[in-house]
């Protein structure tokens, strides 16, 4: 996952550079991309944090005078209000008559776990370094031709099989495309995962299924057109998908159905699905009165019921607004459950109110996607309803992965020294094959919606 707030070290950047990257304030993605290039140029410096915040609430100021009232496509229905969130494209109206041929009697054969285990245990072994800061002496090449490997062993040809270039951060910048033209070629649905990083969960795990599926469904025709994203440089402010919907035609944004994100999804005590628009302009839901839930969410619902049809229980915002409060802690961990950022506008966060559920910190690849107008369905492994004692910062954000501060870096992983296979295997045995076990199946279902 994207890094957050350097200066506590086990974060990589300020809320205000998460924000710009969002578009908050009103950014779109190119604007939000020079916040990211010139918040990064500035963390060299001892005072990195502050210039930040004072330029992004400089910028949001402005922005706040020249906003206008714009309409907004919800959940089929056209709205007004003052904000200057990003429209739903034309695609998501389809999302609601989807369906799906992948059923609780043939789940089993759309299950890539054993595959998912093996790519997973792979690189926390071979490929430990994949990121972008020592090409020349880490495993960040070495990883991207094993992935092209594994695709061309299960019979991908070379015309289906594309590098995106570029170059970021004085780096080159490789994401690596997968088309399997689908039975309905003029829509498409995205499936993408982040391989740069040092972790085995983050972002590992998540390369593992999106290999493992990729692989698994090799000569089964979707409905409609999928293309498998490995991105490059999501550890710097998700370089690669930005890359990727910057060059995306406005036809292709149009005609894209969901894009699904994983993203270390080993670790964390639950397993999650998101999905809704969140860019911090969500004043509208700040009523403690209101149930409204964020704009966006057809994706996420259609994962919820595609998930409950594949025999698995979903604990969403219905269930679990008002659960902390009543309970003082979340639900008890089910293996057999989705879950989902737990805060609403009624219930929020004790600390650290960033958004509402089912919608998530905007800090992964769907950022760019959801931006454009394109809905989101995120897999994410975490602990919304984790505190800790050392630092109010993480508390109820969903970065911390565990109750268990004894563990990891005050029970978080990601982004820390503690992300090893070693200590995923000794620290909780079995745990990532579970959630691989309800993440492979529902990416398959989803991936082949028709």
């Amino acid at each position: 996952m994207f890094k957050k707030m350097k200066g506590l070290r086990i974060l990589g950047i300020t809320m205000a550079m998460m924000m710009a990257v969002s578009g908050c304030g009103a950014a779109g993605s190119n604007d939000a991309a020079e916040a990211v290039t010139e918040a990064q140029s500035e963390a060299v410096t001892e005072n990195r944090t502050e210039a930040v915040s004072e330029s992004e609430a400089e910028k949001s100021t402005e922005t706040d005078e020249e906003e206008t009232e714009k309409d907004v496509y919800v959940d089929d229905e056209l709205v007004e209000w003052d904000t200057e969130d990003p429209v739903s494209n034309e695609a998501s109206k389809m999302i609601k008559n989807l369906s799906t041929p992948v059923t609780i009697e043939n789940e089993s054969e759309y299950d890539f776990t054993a595959k998912a285990m093996e790519y997973m245990n792979y690189i926390g072994e071979n490929l430990k370094d994949r990121g972008r800061e020592n090409i020349a002496t880490n495993q960040h090449d070495a990883t991207i031709e094993w992935i092209k490997s594994e695709l061309k062993a299960a019979g991908f040809t070379e015309d289906q099989i594309v590098d995106q270039i570029g170059q970021k951060g004085g780096a080159p910048l490789n994401n690596i495309i997968v088309t399997v033209p689908g039975e309905d070629d003029s829509k498409q649905i995205i499936a993408g995962a982040h391989f740069d990083g040092d972790g085995v969960g983050d972002n590992g795990s998540g390369t593992a299924l999106l290999l493992a599926t990729a692989v698994g469904l090799q000569g089964k025709k979707p409905h409609y057109t999928t293309k498998y994203i490995f991105f490059d440089g999501e550890e710097e402010g998700m370089l690669g998908s930005e890359m990727n919907v910057s060059e995306m035609s406005e036809e292709d944004i149009a005609n894209t159905i969901y894009m699904i994100n994983m993203d270390a999804i080993a670790f964390g005590d639950y397993a999650n699905i998101y999905g809704g628009l969140n860019n911090c302009n969500d004043d509208y839901l700040r009523d403690e009165d209101s149930d409204k839930i964020p704009p966006m969410t057809d994706a996420y619902y259609f994962a919820a019921k595609t998930a409950k049809a594949l025999g698995f229980e979903v604990m969403g915002p219905e269930e679990l607004d008002g659960y902390f409060a009543e309970h003082e802690t979340g639900p008890e961990i089910n293996n057999k459950t989705f879950y989902t950022n737990p805060w609403t506008a009624k219930n929020p966060a004790p600390i650290n109110d960033w958004g509402y559920s089912p919608a998530t910190i905007p800090a992964s690849d769907h950022v760019f996607y959801m931006n454009s107008g394109i809905q989101y369905i995120y897999f994410e492994a975490t602990n919304w309803f984790a505190a800790s004692s050392k630092s109010d910062d993480l508390s109820y954000t969903g970065y911390l992965e565990t109750y268990d501060e004894s563990v990891g870096e005050s029970g978080m992983f990601m982004n820390t020294k503690y992300d090893t296979l070693e200590n995923l295997n000794e620290l909780f045995p079995g745990r990532a094959e579970a959630h691989m076990h309800l993440y492979s199946p529902l990416l398959s279902a989803l991936i082949l919606a028709e």
